[in-house]
């Protein structure tokens, strides 16, 4: 099965269960602003907005509405379960909420305005906001005190990370710079690539995702419309750059022989072949607007 998302568009709109050739299994919900979700064996868990307010709600996999909160914030960009409690990053509203499983506000970590917070990452011990407007990753331990910062090049602005499961390799795509960071535990800088193919071509970085064997690593970026493919042997190498039929990827997701792709700027879902990890030939695709979170 295969989760969809997106902005409000004339023939779709909330978050969709599609069927692995990418059929419609059937509606979630019906809202707009479910640009980010996560799914977990019980319930889905979104951002959305209703009656002008941001919010987050939680679903069943039947679309049976669990609980809702709604603040006077536009939608966040970014939500994510993790060991009992729900995390949300608010770019407009420069905030990281957390909720218990009821939606409970647990806690909030405020920023300057302009800090774009744009996602969190989770660790062993700790977990990390990154903070697009602040070429800036902040860490926190669970009881949410500060611990340190990554600092970025000035205009680079890091948008979403990943790393190994030792917990010893980071890595980093950047939305200004369209650059892919590859960092030590640290937080000292042992590779740099870039995820735009052109360099007088305006581009954003968008997502990032590794493999579960974490040899293989994965990047999209808008404006030139491509995917890029690393493969570690010893090393990080670039091996695949992939020109995509789609305007503005913003979300794929790997899956066990395939990668699903949504695009922001087209009415189009790909299903792209994975043959041992290398993308290969669209085999399905499907007709959803503005979709920019897949799961």
């Amino acid at each position: 099965m295969i989760y969809i998302g997106g902005y409000a568009a004339e023939n779709n709109r909330g978050i969709y269960l599609l069927n692995d050739d990418l059929s419609l299994h059937h509606q979630i919900c019906d809202d707009e602003g479910t640009s980010y979700f996560d799914v977990d064996e019980q319930n889905i868990y979104t951002i959305l907005k209703r009656n002008d307010k941001g919010g987050v709600a939680v679903f069943d996999h039947d679309g049976k509405e669990k609980a809702c909160r709604l603040f006077d914030k536009k939608p966040g960009c970014f939500i994510k379960k993790y060991n009992g409690r729900i995390y949300c990053a608010y770019y407009h509203d420069a905030c990281v909420q957390i909720f218990d499983e009821q939606l409970t506000l647990l806690h909030e970590l405020i920023y300057p305005q302009g800090s774009k917070c744009h996602c969190v990452d989770f660790f062993k011990d700790k977990f990390a906001v990154v903070c697009l407007g602040l070429d800036l990753i902040c860490f926190y331990d669970y009881d949410f005190h500060f611990l340190e910062a990554f600092e970025f090049p000035k205009g680079s602005g890091p948008r979403h990370m990943v790393h190994t499961q030792d917990e010893k390799q980071l890595m980093v795509i950047t939305e200004l710079s369209n650059q892919l960071f590859i960092l030590d535990s640290k937080g000292n800088v042992e590779e740099v690539f870039s995820i735009k193919e052109k360099e007088d071509v305006v581009t954003t970085g968008a997502a990032i995702r590794l493999s579960a064997d974490e040899k293989h690593l994965y990047t999209s970026t808008r404006g030139q419309d491509i995917l890029k493919h690393f493969v570690y042997d010893e090393r990080w190498q670039e091996v695949q750059c992939i020109h995509l039929k789609g305007s503005l990827p913003r979300d794929f997701q790997l899956f066990e022989d395939a990668l699903v792709v949504g695009y922001q700027g087209s009415c189009l879902v790909e299903k792209m072949q994975l043959d041992h990890d290398y993308v290969g030939d669209v085999i399905q695709s499907a007709n959803y607007d503005k979709i920019v979170c897949i799961k």
